[in-house]
């Protein structure tokens, strides 16, 4: 039963044919397998699962924090365009750090050293955004 707002005003079992219910119960499971394999780890290690792209791993990293991830969005879209192949001199990957190991590592790594490197630096994306608007670099 539903109020005029559309919301539940009690919960009511699941009425319908057996089949219906079974089809409901299938398909909270396919969503539950869904969000686990989201955000487990691949077997026998830490780093992510290969699916998720460098960009949403960046906003997970960050806590889900929106202000600093558009940050982020914009600093590495002009740094490499968020390819962990970039190159632009002594500089390499997401981040286009100095460091030549970062042309070693995948671009999740990339993007792990990438916000380290502005936390010790700057503290936040968005500050080193703004240094970068200002000077060209961060």
């Amino acid at each position: 039963m539903l109020d005029i707002h559309g919301t539940l005003l009690a919960a009511e079992p699941i009425r319908g044919s057996h089949s219906a219910r079974k089809g409901m119960a299938q398909w909270v499971l396919a969503v539950a397998i869904g969000i686990l394999l989201c955000t487990m780890s691949s077997a026998g290690g830490s780093k992510p699962v290969q699916y998720i792209d460098y960009k949403t791993y960046s906003f997970y990293l960050l806590d889900w924090n929106k202000e600093q991830y558009q940050c982020l969005l914009k600093l590495y879209g002009k740094e490499s365009a968020w390819n962990p192949e970039a190159r632009n001199g002594s500089h390499y990957g997401i981040p286009q750090g100095r460091s030549t190991y970062l042309s070693t590592l995948n671009g999740y790594d990339q993007v792990q050293w990438g916000l380290d490197y502005i936390g010790h630096r700057y503290g936040e994306p968005c500050i080193a955004w703004q240094h970068f608007k200002d000077k060209g670099w961060h």
